[in-house]
């Protein structure tokens, strides 16, 4: 019985304490540090403001060897190995061709060939050509890709191909 009086007693006896004497909000910190001394030149700074991306054709990626994925509902659809060489595509295959478990590299039938040859018309159309400006070319597929319908998606298709391209960019290099 004599515990849970001492305790509470304790506890009393702090938060009395806090309340009398008080304490710095949760985050408050002093600071006794000097202020930094403003930048010589009248310009003002707003180190908030975001730096612009350069344009385009300013880009540059490191020469090497690079891999993306295409990834929807944790299935890999898209495996995309490419090489690059002063920003042009040298090289430039699948790794992995895949939808709803069906292998298009290995076709079962005519429907999925056709779905195979349009798949690799776009990897032709990108080998040899500058990164940097072909791969947005694969937004109008219709340009380069036959037999271009509303039931084959080859527009979708193209999309997963840029999306497995721009993730082998972002995630850099893989082989030098």
């Amino acid at each position: 019985m004599k515990r849970p009086v001492l305790l509470m007693l304790f506890v009393l006896l702090v938060v009395g304490s806090l309340a009398a004497f008080g304490c710095d909000a949760p985050g408050e910190v002093a600071n006794d540090e000097v202020e930094e001394a403003e930048p010589e030149n009248d310009a003002v700074q707003d180190e908030a403001a975001p730096v612009p991306a350069p344009p385009d054709g300013e880009v540059s990626y490191e020469d090497g060897t690079y891999r993306g994925a295409f990834i929807d509902r944790d299935s890999v659809q898209v495996n995309v190995q490419f090489v690059l060489e002063d920003n042009i595509i040298t090289d430039i295959g699948y790794r992995l061709l895949s939808h709803r478990d069906m292998d298009y590299l290995e076709p079962e039938d005519s429907a999925t060939e056709a779905l195979k040859d349009q798949h690799f018309q776009i990897l032709e159309y990108l080998e040899g050509k500058d990164i940097r400006e072909s791969l947005v070319d694969l937004y109008e597929p219709g340009d380069f890709v036959e037999d271009v319908d509303g039931f084959s998606g080859a527009t979708i298709r193209a999309n997963k191909v840029i999306s497995a391209v721009r993730d082998g960019l972002n995630r850099g290099v893989y082989v030098y």
